[in-house]
């Protein structure tokens, strides 16, 4: 059925102005004319003026005929069918949602009616999609881990942008999406004029959970210390019920915990002791109870890993500061760190303070670093403000050849710790230093490195909580960028643009940065008034402790840093101690004093009854990458074996815990569903409209004009021709009225 529309170019207002203008002039020119001569044909005359503009104004309309496309072949569909592991629910009709869905789209009539109007493309998903022959739908299980349906959505509008003909997209699933993205992919979808329509299955499913959660994997000590570990319950489902959480030491348990998450939060806390070498592993686990989704996330491990008896510090301070006075005292009452700290008060003014145990000193003198047997007195040197001061012509190549070679760690307190360019420790440093600062700073939980020393700071987890109460910092220096290499631990956030003079106050300030120099690191801690964590502010007691935390970790941290154990030219190293069930496994390794050319390193991972060998391949001089994975939960022990070099063997332990949050809800979302077909301009079915789609397309693109041709209907002969005789018409009057 044809129809017409006006699809003017210009606006009702700018052609009701014309017009209105150009009869004014027609009517005044007639007036006159009429006074002349013209006495009984101006009614004439202007009635043919009248019937141009009319005809002109039809033009500027632009009339427009508007009739149904001829469509070559069958409009393109797609349909995609969700595979993850909550379509396994049975509350769709006495059947599992997976079950309808296949039932329906098996159905003879329904599959026939589809493949007859259209051209049908059937795809299961879950992490990602996969084309598939609805022939085998039958062989096929719900048993995806994710449902990622902004992916899939983003490809399948994608391809069908592409089509000459489409028909959309058809959605058949429960609405439970694990990864975000899916609004957005409609909102693609209604740019691109791709409809989505949406078939929901399933309802509200009461769900009944507990997992575990620890703040970090790994924990450093000392040796034989007494270190804190905890880990987080909670749990879904449960009503005023309290549970057991178990601390297992391998595989004994050796501490029981009743635990309420309702009323304290499910956080739990443990004092433990560390090993002599190596590592300690431990695991909190919640006994399962009767009717639980997911019993694979009710467990997670801690490694407890060794770094040590004592740690040597040396500190270097030439422009003396609460900060550094907190840090010594901080640093002389733990009774693991020995600790030399020199200052510089003034161009031949220096002394020293000694912290050994008890034993504890001070002395004038210069104590500085002069030889590199006395660098290597050393584990750990931190730089304060106006070090540079300290330096002589040798210093430079000593402390190279001290962090470089010989993997000492290197600390650069309170900021930039020098003044103006220096370049013999600028290289050393992470970041690059901009020219301004921000005052009022807060450490944002968010930007915290998962496998760095600050997730140490709340051991039982609530580390925003912790946060919220410790105070701010006084100045914080703004950076332009950081190196290739380097790592941010930490950033934060301006409670208040203080300093009105800043450019930048929207950008990331960079608190806490580290990288690799050779075999040691470098660390940069961009802040002063850290010392303000010394003081209980408000909140817990504990907090009192939080300084003396912070800095212990870090400088069990720092020292761990090395890949290489004495005498050993081989090293392993996985890029993290937990994976979860969807993430691959990812192992460094790492050589010294071996020739690359006849070094043929092999990889074995072992657990939960399988076995995997891998090639490492070679990624950089003296470096080889490993992939594997991903890996069911379970512990999992990864063996090296070396052709050459020593030791012969190495040995590191991951673990794999559940990672997805598939099983963790169970009801359907209907708003997601409903939400994505209103977006994106399609429309939301039931189970048996899948039989007559065919139908319930063709309205919608009839409702919608998606599917017209265009025809404009005034550039036509005889409407031209009618101009023109019009216009003929008025001349012959006009002239014989001799009015021309």
């Amino acid at each position: 059925m044809n129809e017409w529309l006006f699809l003017s170019p210009w606006s009702a207002v700018v052609l009701a102005i014309a017009c209105v203008m150009l009869l004014a002039a027609a009517s005044i020119r007639t007036l006159f004319e009429r006074r002349r001569s013209f006495v009984g044909r101006w009614p004439l005359l202007l009635g043919l003026r009248i019937a141009v503009i009319a005809l002109l104004l039809f033009i500027a309309l632009n009339p427009t005929a508007i009739r149904p496309k001829a469509f070559e072949g069958r409009p393109s569909l797609v349909v995609l069918l969700d595979r993850s592991a909550s379509m396994a629910t049975p509350d769709a009709d006495n059947e599992t949602r997976w079950d309808a869905a296949v039932a329906t789209l098996l159905d003879p009539k329904v599959i026939a009616k589809l493949q007859e109007h259209f051209s049908l493309e059937l795809k299961t998903f879950d992490w990602d999609s996969t084309p598939i022959d609805p022939s085998q739908l039958a062989s096929l299980a719900p048993e995806g881990r994710a449902s990622d349906l902004g992916v899939a959505l983003t490809e399948a509008i994608i391809d069908q942008a592409d089509q000459s003909s489409q028909a959309g997209v058809l959605l058949i699933s429960d609405g439970r999406a694990t990864n975000p993205g899916a609004v957005d992919a409609a909102r693609l979808g209604l740019a691109r004029a791709v409809p989505i329509w949406t078939w929901q299955l399933g309802g509200d499913v009461p769900r009944r959970d507990l997992w575990v959660e620890t703040t970090s994997s790994e924990t450093l000590a000392f040796a034989k210390s007494e270190v804190e570990i905890g880990a987080t319950l909670h749990q879904i489902g449960f009503e005023h019920q309290i549970f057991t959480l178990e601390l297992l030491q391998d595989d004994r348990v050796i501490q029981r915990f009743e635990v309420n998450p309702q009323q304290d939060g499910g956080s739990v806390t443990a004092t433990v002791t560390a090993p002599d070498t190596g590592e300690q592993r431990f695991t909190f686990r919640a006994v399962p109870e009767s009717g639980e989704a997911d019993t694979q996330n009710n467990q997670r491990s801690i490694y407890v890993r060794s770094v040590g008896d004592k740690v040597r510090v040396f500190l270097a301070e030439g422009q003396p500061h609460w900060d550094t006075k907190f840090l010594v005292q901080s640093l002389k009452r733990n009774d693991r760190v020995e600790l030399t700290a020199v200052y510089r008060i003034g161009p031949d003014r220096q002394f020293a303070v000694f912290s050994v145990g008890d034993d504890q000193r001070r002395e004038h003198g210069d104590y500085f670093p002069r030889t590199l047997d006395d660098w290597l007195k050393y584990d750990v040197v931190i730089m304060g403000r106006g070090c540079e001061a300290f330096f002589d012509d040798d210093t430079d190549r000593l402390l190279t050849e001290f962090v470089a070679r010989r993997g000492g760690g290197l600390i650069f307190n309170r900021g930039k710790s020098y003044g103006g360019r220096f370049r013999s420790l600028a290289k050393f440093e992470p970041v690059v230093w901009g020219r301004q600062s921000t005052q009022s700073v807060t450490l944002a939980s968010d930007t915290i490195l998962e496998s760095g020393p600050l997730n140490e700071l709340a051991p039982g987890g609530n580390l925003d909580a912790l946060l919220d109460r410790l105070p701010r910092f006084d100045q914080t220096r703004q950076t332009i960028g950081i190196k290739p290499l380097a790592v941010v631990m930490a950033g934060g956030k301006a409670l208040h643009a203080a300093n009105t003079s800043q450019s930048n106050s929207d950008e990331e300030l960079v608190l806490l940065a580290y990288q690799l120099y050779g075999q040691g690191r470098v660390l940069t801690v961009n802040t002063s008034g850290l010392w303000r964590w010394a003081f209980r502010k408000k909140g817990e007691p504990a907090d009192e402790f939080i300084y003396d935390r912070l800095w212990g970790g870090l400088l069990r941290w720092i020292i761990s840093g090395s890949d290489f154990l004495a005498g050993h030219q081989t090293a392993l190293r996985s890029s993290r101690r937990t994976y979860t069930d969807q993430q691959p496994a990812r192992f460094l390794i790492r050589t010294r004093q071996i020739d690359p050319a006849t070094y043929q390193p092999r990889l074995t991972i072992k657990g939960d009854g399988q076995t995997v060998e891998l090639q490492p391949r070679p990624e950089s001089p003296g470096t080889w990458l490993a992939e594997a994975g991903p890996f069911s939960p379970g512990t999992y022990q990864v063996t090296l074996t070396n052709n050459v070099g020593t030791p012969p063997t190495l040995t590191t332990t991951i673990e794999v815990v559940s990672g997805s949050i598939e099983d963790r809800q169970l009801s359907a979302d209907p708003d997601l569903m409903r939400k994505l077909a209103d977006v994106s301009e399609g429309k939301t079915l039931q189970r048996g409209d899948l039989s007559q789609f065919a139908g319930i397309f063709s309205q919608w693109r009839a409702e919608r004009r998606l599917a017209d041709e265009k025809q404009s209907l005034w550039d036509r002969w005889w409407l031209f021709a009618v101009i023109i005789a019009l216009l003929s018409a008025e001349w012959y009057l006009r002239r014989q009225e001799n009015l021309l």
